[in-house]
């Protein structure tokens, strides 16, 4: 088996995080970040069970790729 080296930074960005909590960070609706995922069009999430988790980088990646957009 693999070890993969403990980083606290690394691992804080790869947090999990509900939709309540990217929306929070995003600062948008719960709706519209609901309305944006089965449209495509908002961060990479993914299910585990019956619950919508995304991961910190993911959420950081599409932030980073509106603000390339719009410059």
């Amino acid at each position: 088996m693999t070890k993969v080296p403990h980083d606290r930074n690394t691992q804080e960005r790869d947090e999990l995080l509900t939709i309540n909590e990217v929306a929070d960070i995003l600062k948008i609706p719960v709706g519209t970040l609901r309305k944006w995922r089965t449209e495509g069009n908002g961060p990479e999430g993914f299910r585990l069970g019956k619950y919508v988790r995304f991961r910190h980088s993911a959420v950081n990646r599409f932030i980073s790729a509106r603000e390339a957009a719009n410059q």
